[in-house]
């Protein structure tokens, strides 16, 4: 990453659940950082632990079972794997917020819209008066496109469509001004017409605050559109990381050129089958000695599964994790 100031740096970080078959690593030594006013992309398959650690880093794994069993967490000097609970609290959904996968479930079905809004600046600024709090609830659905705030404030989730139910989330993970949004799939189960309203959204939003944005997707559509750099996730470990120019120009992984060449292609001819990525994700619970990747892997030699390879350098401001990244033709 170029020199620029970093607000969040994940070091090392292992997260684990405890499972009746055994304790699974979900998240096995990743490391990022993300700059201020900048945009990271966290990318890859189903269970990668794309979700897991964004829930690693405002601490909100399922308990008992889940722990971050190692690693550092660094947000503004405070590394947030030791800080006090009640400390915690201040943090999530103030300073660090989210916007959780599907809104639907997320939201709570028997409260109106604008009591759990304002429900964010209760916890977070207790000193405000209720009309100033209703009011700033107000302007807040008018700054997220909310059409007749005042009339919608009374309405239940139930009532809205799916993308006013994801404005909704915007605007509760927003209430705060957080210096970092932490975006689990935003977009998904939406049509492609309000993906792209929320994604504008989110971008001017961000213009407009200077705020930091974590978003995990596992489209490269998406990513293209509104990141600044993007990780690559496989299998709990990243196997790339780059900005986001570099990654589409150069991808230096086998999976991440397997993605790249599974999009559709305007001139791709009628009638084509497109091309996937062949295999399965490896379980967890029995993962292969070497490159977790080496089962779908048409360069994998018997280096690879011997010994994982560690994340290297591949060019300015590019990290990847493969014994044959220099074989790979863009």
């Amino acid at each position: 990453m170029p020199k620029q100031e970093i607000i969040l740096e994940v070091k090392n970080l292992v997260t684990t659940f405890k499972t009746d078959q055994g304790v699974l690593k979900a998240v096995d030594g990743v490391s990022f950082q993300v700059g201020k006013g900048k945009t990271l992309g966290i990318v890859g398959e189903s269970g990668c632990g794309k979700s897991v650690t964004a829930l690693s880093v405002l601490r909100l794994l399922p308990k008992p079972s889940g722990k971050i069993e190692s690693g550092n967490i660094i947000f503004d000097g405070i590394n947030l794997t030791q800080y006090p609970a009640d400390q915690m609290r201040r943090i999530r959904g103030n300073r660090i917020s989210m916007i959780f996968q599907e809104p639907m479930t997320a939201l709570n079905p028997v409260h109106y819209i604008g009591k759990q809004i304002q429900e964010v600046y209760l916890l977070h600024h207790p000193e405000r008066s209720l009309s100033r709090v209703y009011a700033d609830s107000i302007e807040l659905l008018k700054k997220i496109g909310i059409p007749e705030p005042e009339q919608r404030f009374n309405d239940y989730p139930h009532q809205l469509s799916g993308g006013m139910r994801q404005r909704i989330m915007i605007a509760i993970a927003l209430a705060c001004g957080p210096e970092i949004l932490i975006a689990d799939e935003p977009t998904t189960a939406l049509d492609v017409t309000i993906q792209a309203q929320i994604l504008d959204l989110m971008k001017s939003l961000q213009k407009e605050s200077g705020m930091s944005i974590v978003l995990i997707t596992h489209d490269l559509g998406v990513i293209a559109e509104t990141c600044d750099d993007v990780i690559v996730m496989y299998a709990g470990q990243i196997v790339e990381s780059a900005s986001v120019i570099d990654l589409f120009r150069s991808p230096r992984h086998p999976y991440t050129k397997g993605l790249l060449n599974s999009i559709p292609r305007l001139d791709t001819p009628n009638k084509q089958i497109l091309k996937t990525i062949e295999g399965m994700v490896p379980d967890l619970r029995d993962l292969p000695s070497g490159c977790r990747f080496q089962n779908r892997c048409s360069f994998a030699t018997a280096e690879c599964s011997r010994q994982a390879p560690l994340i290297e350098p591949a060019g300015e401001n590019h990290s990847v994790a493969c014994y044959h990244w220099k074989e790979i033709k863009n």
